[in-house]
C-alpha cells in the first residue's frame, strides 16, 4: 500500500537528493525527513508540524500537494492517539479506570468542560491583546546585494495578513511566506507588517543595499 512516506522517498530518490540535501534546501532537520519517509509522524514535534513539514517536503519535490495531503489526512485518521504521544505519556492513557463510578465520571466531565471553557476564554483574551509573532529569515539587515530583486522570507501565524512594502503576500498553512521584492541602486528599506485578525500589528524593517 502506497503511503505518504513512500511517495516522498521515491520522489526524493528520483530527484537524486540526500536527506541532508533536503535539510539544507527546506530547513527541516534530517531526522524529521527520515521520520516522514518512514511514516513515523509520532516522531515529529506535533501533528500541526507534521502537516506543515509534509506540505513543504512535497512542494520541494514537485509533487501535487493536494494529493499528498489527502493521503496524509487519511493516514492520520488511522493513527491511534497513543501513537502520537511519547511512550511515557501514552501508557497512563491505556490504563483502565478500575474505580471509575458514574458519579465520579460526571464530576470529572463537568470539571473538565469548565476548565477547557475557562482556558479557551483566557486564550482568546490573551490572543486579542497580543500582536502576532513575526520572524524574517531573509534578507539580513544592511545586507548588500548585486541583484535587482531581493528574496523576503519569514514566518508568522497562518491567519495573519502580511504586507511587504504595502503589498499583500500569501501566507501558507504553516505560517510561512515568500516574496521577491524589486530594489533600486543604493539603500532600500523593506518593511514587513503582520496584522492579526484582531487588528494587532507587528512590524519589522530591513535595510538592503543594492550595488549593480
Amino acid at each position: 500500500m502506497k503511503t505518504v512516506g513512500s511517495m516522498l522517498q521515491e520522489a526524493r530518490l528520483k530527484k537524486g537528493v540526500t536527506p541532508q540535501g533536503v535539510e539544507q534546501a527546506i530547513k527541516i532537520r534530517e531526522k524529521y525527513i527520515l521520520a516522514i519517509e518512514e511514516d513515523n509522524f509520532g516522531a515529529l514535534p506535533s501533528p500541526s508540524y507534521a502537516k506543515g513539514f509534509v506540505r513543504n517536503y512535497a512542494e520541494y519535490l514537485g509533487l501535487p500537494t493536494d494529493a499528498v495531503m489527502a493521503f496524509f489526512r487519511r493516514q492520520m485518521t488511522d493513527v491511534t492517539r497513543a501513537s502520537l504521544l511519547p511512550k511515557g505519556v501514552s501508557d497512563p492513557l491505556n490504563a483502565p479506570f478500575v474505580h471509575l463510578t458514574p458519579g465520579r465520571f460526571m464530576g470529572l466531565l463537568v470539571g473538565l468542560l469548565f476548565t477547557v471553557f475557562m482556558l479557551y476564554l483566557g486564550a482568546q483574551y490573551f490572543k486579542i491583546g497580543k500582536a502576532p509573532p513575526l520572524t524574517l529569515t531573509s534578507p539580513v539587515n544592511q545586507q548588500i546585494v548585486e541583484s535587482s530583486r531581493v528574496v523576503v522570507e519569514g514566518k508568522t501565524q497562518p491567519d495573519t495578513t502580511v504586507m511587504i512594502n504595502g503589498i499583500s503576500t500569501i501566507v501558507r498553512d504553516d505560517g510561512r511566506f515568500y516574496e521577491q521584492v524589486a530594489v533600486e541602486p543604493g539603500v532600500n528599506k523593506i518593511t514587513v507588517t503582520a496584522t492579526s485578525r484582531f487588528g494587532k500589528v507587528t512590524t519589522l524593517t530591513r535595510e538592503v543595499g543594492y550595488q549593480p
